[in-house]
């Protein structure tokens, strides 16, 4: 059982429809965990498919695409789980667009995500 199935089978039912997995995995790196997830207080996806920077890519495929994240709306507070299991707080009460940026930032000053954040502005 890899890391994707054991974490979407303790989900709550009531909690599926909050959770939105990453599009895509990091396969390439030897971690447990072959995504982030993105803890927010936000509750509603429709937040996140505006357009990022006002490119043609919206912020929510910016997010569980090309930073390999997934979202799960409704919660408590906002925070990001790394690959490595450690759990970063973000700032709360800001809307999509402002969470994205804090997320692009956050996940650009780590090591591996650096790389997927500079692939971004290209």
């Amino acid at each position: 059982m890899n890391d994707t199935d054991s974490y979407d089978s303790g989900l709550k039912m009531a909690e599926q429809k909050f959770f939105f997995d990453a599009l895509r995995l990091r396969t390439d790196l030897n971690f447990e965990r072959q995504k982030r997830i993105l803890y927010t207080t936000i509750k509603d996806i429709e937040s996140f498919r505006q357009q990022y920077n006002s490119g043609e890519m919206t912020l929510e495929y910016v997010i569980r695409d090309r930073l390999h994240t997934a979202i799960f709306l409704n919660q408590k507070k906002n925070s990001l789980m790394s690959m490595d299991g450690s759990k970063f707080s973000l700032s709360q009460n800001l809307s999509a667009t402002e969470l994205t940026e804090e997320v692009v930032s956050l996940i650009g000053a780590m090591y591996y995500g650096a790389n997927e954040v500079e692939a971004l502005v290209q």
